[in-house]
């Protein structure tokens, strides 16, 4: 894989220049084009009574959200030199719901930490609803980080379809790293969570990663095992495989990728 399409998710209540500056620098060094994306959509008015008093509501929502789209439009596109290929595409929409749509064209999906407060969704992306729903990488960038080094890596390993995509859709990120651990945690069946671990190492390594391979116990938890082990190594980049389930039309992300959603801090590149 190649990361030629990048779509950063933006909000729309204030642009985040540090997520536009990363977005960028990660564009230029791939050769991408980016696209700016944001979205919002007016509350329910509904439950607030049929009428020309609830009508009158949402038409002003509707202006506020049309007349924030158009500048967030402007300001993202002041930010991102001439030189990077750009578009953009703003929607009255939900925003997970927008992004999701917009994510077929996309190698990657940007977003920034900040998303992760929910609002309902009508104003904020619901991270975990992207990770699920759009069939692409996303990467969440640690808040008031203007830039990805990824020069040291750690991968979270389980022998998951979702943890072999991981490492697939960061290939581009790992070959250029210049340390690559991946990590295992010890659940109690070390001899095939030991060899899968391996395998994945060697994988890699038949695609030129410097990589190496290590067991972590269970005693904190695994996101907090997998987070301790990037600090340990100076990384700052967790690669992981996105897990969860549907329930009621509404997508819940499971326990690891929820813990690893919460770790503040450091960039977190998840597939599902």
């Amino acid at each position: 894989m190649e990361i030629r399409n990048i779509v950063v998710g933006l909000t729309i209540d204030a642009v985040d220049a540090d997520l536009v500056a990363l977005a960028v620098d990660l564009a230029r060094h791939h050769k991408a084009s980016l696209t700016g994306f944001v979205a919002a959509q007016p509350p329910v008015v509904a439950s607030m009574g049929a009428g020309d008093v609830a009508g009158v509501l949402y038409t002003e929502q509707l202006n506020e959200i049309e007349a924030s789209i158009k500048d967030v439009r402007d300001k993202f596109k002041a930010l991102v030199p001439a030189s990077i290929k750009t578009d953009f595409a703003g929607r009255v929409q939900q925003p997970a719901i927008g992004l999701i749509d917009v994510a077929r064209k996309a190698d990657l999906i940007i977003i920034g930490s900040a998303g992760e407060a929910r609002d309902d969704g009508f104003r904020s992306i619901d991270i975990g609803e992207v990770l699920l729903g759009a069939g692409r990488p996303v990467l969440l960038v640690a808040q008031g980080a203007s830039k990805l080094k990824a020069d040291k890596i750690v991968v979270a390993w389980k022998d998951t379809k979702e943890a072999r995509r991981a490492i697939v859709d960061a290939l581009p990120l790992l070959k250029a790293a210049s340390d690559v651990q991946v990590v295992v945690i010890d659940e109690g069946n070390l001899g095939p969570e030991r060899e899968s671990m391996l395998d994945a190492v060697a994988w890699l390594e038949s695609h030129e990663v410097k990589v190496r391979g290590d067991v972590l116990p269970d005693e904190d938890g695994a996101a907090n095992a997998i987070t301790k082990a990037a600090k340990t190594a100076g990384a700052d980049l967790i690669v992981s495989g996105a897990y969860g389930h549907s329930r009621l039309r509404e997508w819940l992300v499971g326990g690891v990728t929820r813990d690893l959603l919460a770790t503040p801090g450091i960039h977190r590149f998840l597939s599902n």
